[in-house]
C-alpha cells in the first residue's frame, strides 16, 4: 500500500455529523415532510429519464414544474440520481434494475405470507426509505447553504428549510455532545467563525426519515494539517501478508533503491477479543508512524 503526497498539499477530508430534528408545531413537520416525498419522487424520477437519455437542463426545466420545487432542489436531485447511475456502472449493475427502497425490503414485501403488524412495519420502512430523504448541496457564496441553512439563535442552531419560494420553515437541531473529541464542536466553532468573519465554508445537508422522526446528516470539509513530511526524500512502503501473518515494510531512496527492510508481526491479533485486538492494532499504528518519522519519509 502506498500513500502519495505532494509537497505543501493541501489534505481535506470529508466529515459527516448527524442529529435530530425537533419540529414546533405538527404543520411545519408536515410540511417538511411533503418536501422530503416530493424532492425523493423528484429524484427518481430524474433517475428514469436520465436513463431514457434526457440531457440535464430539459429535466431541470420539467421537474421544476412536475414536482413544485424550486430550481436548486432540482438539481440536486439530478446530481443525486447521477450519482447513483456513475455508481452502477462502476459496480457493474445493471441501472435499470435498481430498486429504490431497497432490493432487500421490495423481496420481503413481495412475499404473500407477511401480514398483520410485521407487513405494516416493512411497509413504513418502504416507505420511509423511498420518501423520506431530502438532499441539498453546500455553497460557500449561500452562506453555506441555500436551501438548508443552519442559523444560530441564542445558545440553540436552528435548520432553516426552504419548503417553496420565500417560504421557510425552522427545526431545531438537537445533539448531544459526549466526549471532547465530538466532531460536532469542531462544526460549531466553525459556524461561529463564520458569522463572525463573514467567511462562509460550504456544508451539504440531508434529511432522513428513521423510525418516524427527521434526522439532518451535515458534511463538511475538514482541514487537516499541512504536510511537513513528503516522498522528497524517498518512502516507507508497506504491505500485510497473510502468512505468517505480519506487516512488511521497506524503505526506498528518492531514486528507488531499496536501503532498510522489515517486518511486524500481528499474529497476537489472532483469536483474541475485540477490544484487546484494537487496543494491539493502535500500537502497530503508531509502531508504523513511529519509524517513518524517524526516517523522515512518506508512506
Amino acid at each position: 500500500m502506498q500513500l502519495r503526497f505532494t509537497d505543501k498539499e493541501a489534505v481535506k477530508s470529508m466529515i459527516t455529523v448527524q442529529a435530530k430534528l425537533i419540529f414546533s408545531s405538527k404543520e411545519d413537520r408536515q410540511a417538511v415532510m411533503d418536501l422530503m416525498r416530493r424532492w425523493s419522487s423528484c429524484m427518481r424520477y430524474a433517475y428514469n429519464r436520465l436513463l431514457e437519455g434526457k440531457d440535464r437542463e430539459t429535466l431541470k426545466r420539467d421537474l421544476q414544474r412536475i414536482f413544485n420545487l424550486n430550481s436548486r432542489y432540482v438539481d440536486d436531485a439530478i446530481a443525486k440520481a447521477n450519482a447513483a447511475l456513475k455508481s452502477c456502472k462502476e459496480l457493474k449493475i445493471n441501472p435499470k434494475r435498481i430498486i429504490f427502497g431497497t432490493r432487500k425490503l421490495f423481496l420481503k414485501l413481495k412475499k404473500k405470507h407477511l401480514s398483520g403488524g410485521k407487513r405494516r412495519e416493512l411497509e413504513k420502512e418502504w416507505i420511509e426509505k423511498r420518501q423520506g430523504t431530502l438532499y441539498s448541496r453546500g455553497d460557500k457564496s449561500k452562506q453555506g447553504n441555500l436551501n438548508l441553512r443552519i442559523e444560530q439563535r441564542g445558545e440553540k442552531l436552528y435548520l432553516r428549510i426552504n419548503t417553496s419560494d420565500r417560504t421557510h420553515v425552522y427545526a431545531e437541531i438537537i445533539r448531544k455532545v459526549t466526549r471532547d473529541t465530538d466532531r460536532w464542536i469542531d462544526f460549531n466553532w466553525r459556524l461561529q467563525e463564520a458569522q463572525k468573519t463573514k467567511e462562509f465554508f460550504p456544508y451539504t445537508v440531508e434529511l432522513k426519515l428513521r423510525n418516524g422522526e427527521i434526522y439532518v446528516l451535515i458534511s463538511y470539509e475538514e482541514d487537516l494539517p499541512e504536510l511537513r513530511i513528503t516522498e522528497t526524500n524517498g518512502v516507507v512502503a508497506i504491505d500485510i501478508n497473510a502468512s505468517p501473518f505480519h506487516i512488511a515494510w521497506a524503505e526506498v531512496s528518492p531514486e528507488g533503491n531499496l536501503l532498510s527492510y522489515g517486518r511486524i508481526s500481528l499474529q497476537e491479533l489472532l483469536g483474541i477479543s475485540k477490544e484487546k485486538r484494537d487496543y494491539l492494532l493502535w500500537q502497530v499504528a503508531h509502531a508504523i508512524i513511529n519509524l517513518t518519522l524517524k526516517k523522515n519519509k512518506a508512506i
